[in-house]
This record gives C-alpha cells, structure tokens and sequence, in this order.
C-alpha cells in the first residue's frame, strides 16, 4: 500500500484567528501540553475532528 500524497489544495495553509478568554487559553493550553503538542497543533486536529468549527470572518 502507498503512502496518500496530498493535493496542492490540500498543502495550503489559510490563517486562523482565535480569540480566547485567559480562562480558555489557559485550559487550551494544558490540554494541549498533556498531548505533547502545541496550541496550534492541538487546535488543527480539534477542527479536524469536527469539535471546533469555523465561522467566516467579519
């Protein structure tokens, strides 16, 4: 079985802003250091997984 190659559209990166009480960021990031993994890392796979969603920019 071969390794998926991603896409062009799929390597893109588009910038995410997140705004965060300290309360939030704070527990965002012992969640995150628990996992051995940053913030940004952690918040990627929790979008991934369907448990942030995204809402456009105003």
């Amino acid at each position: 079985m071969s390794a998926k190659k991603k896409s062009d559209e799929e390597k893109k990166s588009v910038p995410v802003i997140v705004r965060l009480s300290k309360e939030e960021y704070e527990m965002l990031e012992k969640r995150a250091s628990i996992l051995g993994m940053n913030i940004s890392g952690f918040l990627r796979l929790l979008i991934r997984r369907g448990k942030i969603e995204l809402e456009e920019g105003t």
